[in-house]
């Protein structure tokens, strides 16, 4: 499995380090349902360093001294005057907490906690304004000319040229995205807040001078990112794929790392996008799934096992509409078979295992999500009656609280996901549509009556004589089966037709099939 192979990476560059796993986010809204791809692979290959014997602490950051560059779309026209301002400077919206940074990322940190991940949670404005970033400005400040020379090294940019590698908070209008450092004596920094410097914010055109420490400046981001591996003492840290391009992000501040603050480079994890009905996502475009949404939709272990089953270098493309959600759970209980030894499958139970918020799993019957989804659609049925059959023993304790998780992810699968084809309603009177019914149709439901009396009415040796009548009387899957769902749920398709049945009491079957069956055809056929 994944996390396996990285972690003996990780151990075979540095046997006997002390690892610091480090991930971080920009907290500019809702946060999207792809940034806990980031969360659970570095919460898995902690824990994979901590079964190793491994000394290992997991941090997760939130770089809430970003500034505001884009506004969401559910945010009103105002928040445009903070356009520019620190993250941890604007206000929570209306009822919020202490800031707009505090406000989405708790969001975010209540989120992954539920799910399992519990890194110690830092704030990049914590560390500028407490002062351990202060050695690390003060090198970049010192060692300009060297970044400047590096930045165009690698990524042939120019961007620097005429300023230094910081961003001072205007002492005028406060903001820190629209500042150029323009001299440093050793001891203060001049710099203007340009109405010109960016396209998204409009700077006031204040010049000043200020000491840039202790919270009065930040560092550009990729000047920055390396300052953390260095301040921080990160030893693991992994990112998307966009930023290990050829001369991109991560090849710029690995430079910054070793040359400038002379640090060692992380073990580097590139992972894949996480997309959402084939789009990337953006939190401050509002573009996809937020965490909260799909975390209140799906269990924990269902949304983890989504996130840690492909390989980080696998492209999740993730649409909870149709049949997705069953699919996955199908999967989910494929792994859990194969972890409590029902199935040899070494990589899916150990997929499992990561998969798992806390502690060992319950060994409880796994009722078919499919099956649980269309049985809770049938006010008649005892679905805990029909699935303690599909058993075969008397439900255990853990039995039960399987099913109710279950029975709760089917009601809101069905509310918030499912396609018109999933969801059923069980006709209480003979639909008109009957009357479209062939002969042909109409002499199958006859004679298939007639079985439904005289057989066994359990679920495959049911299905299994449907097919054979079928076959018999020489119909299309769609003719037998379509009339089957059509005389009784009103629609043309519907689950496996034996089992469906089966569930379903067996003379109200039988009347309603034989009431199709008589049932006079429409005019003109």
């Amino acid at each position: 499995m994944w996390v396996d192979l990285v972690v003996e990476e990780i151990l075979r560059e540095a046997p006997s380090h002390r690892h610091v796993v480090n991930d971080a986010k920009t907290p500019s809204g809702h946060i999207h349902v792809g940034a806990l791809r980031g969360v659970l692979l570095h919460d898995c290959v902690t824990r994979g360093l901590r079964d190793a014997g491994a000394d290992v602490e997991y941090i997760y950051g939130f770089d809430d001294y970003d500034p505001m560059d884009d506004l969401p779309v559910y945010l009103p026209r105002d928040y445009e005057r903070y356009l520019g301002v620190p993250f941890c400077n604007v206000p929570a919206p209306e009822g919020g907490g202490e800031s707009y940074a505090r406000y989405y990322a708790q969001e975010f940190i209540d989120v992954f906690t539920r799910l399992g991940a519990t890194p110690g949670v830092y704030w990049t404005s914590d560390l500028y304004r407490s002062g351990r970033f202060n050695e690390a400005i003060r090198i970049a400040l010192d060692r300009a000319q060297e970044i400047r020379e590096i930045d165009r090294e690698i990524r042939g940019s120019r961007g620097l040229e005429g300023r230094y590698p910081l961003h001072v908070i205007c002492q005028q209008c406060g903001r820190i995205g629209t500042t150029a450092v323009v001299a440093w004596d050793g001891r203060e920094v001049e710099y203007e807040c340009r109405p010109d410097l960016v396209r998204w914010a409009q700077g006031c055109g204040h010049r000043g001078r200020t000491a840039p420490f202790d919270g009065h400046a930040k560092l550009p981001y990729r000047v920055e990112w390396a300052a953390k591996w260095f301040v921080l003492g990160v030893t693991v840290e992994g990112a998307g794929k966009d930023h290990f391009t050829r001369g991109g992000t991560h090849d710029v501040a690995s430079a910054f790392c070793t040359r400038i603050f002379g640090a060692r480079v992380p073990h580097p994890i590139p992972y894949e996008f996480f997309l959402y009905g084939g789009k990337k996502m953006s939190s401050s475009r509002a573009v996809g799934a937020f965490a909260r949404d799909l975390a209140e939709a799906m269990r924990p272990e269902l949304l983890r096992f989504l996130m840690v089953r492909p390989h980080p270098r696998k492209q999740i493309d993730f649409d909870p509409a149709g049949d997705t959600i069953p699919r996955l759970y199908d999967e989910y209980d494929r792994a859990a078979e194969a972890a409590q030894g029902e199935a040899e499958d070494r990589d899916l139970a150990r997929t499992f295992y990561f998969s798992r918020v806390a502690g060992d799993p319950p060994r409880g019957f796994r009722p078919r999500f499919s099956k649980v989804a269309f049985l809770i659609q049938m006010p008649t049925v005892d679905a805990r009656r029909v699935l303690e059959r599909d058993k075969g023993a008397p439900y255990t304790a853990e039995d039960e609280r399987e099913l109710e998780q279950r029975i709760s992810d089917a009601r809101r699968w069905l509310e918030r996901f499912a396609l018109p084809p999933a969801r059923f309603t069980l006709q209480a009177e003979l639909p008109e549509a009957a009357r479209a019914l062939t002969d042909a149709q109409r002499q199958f439901l006859r004679r298939l009556a007639e079985i439904v009396q005289a057989e066994a009415w359990e679920g495959e040796p049911l299905h299994t004589r449907i097919h054979e009548l079928k076959e018999e009387m020489g119909l299309t899957p769609r003719e037998a089966f379509g009339a089957i769902y059509l005389i009784v749920l009103g629609k043309d398709s519907g689950p496996q037709a034996g089992w469906f049945l089966a569930t379903l009491d067996r003379e109200f079957v039988m009347r309603r099939l034989r009431e199709a069956s008589a049932a006079p055809a429409s005019a003109g056929e």
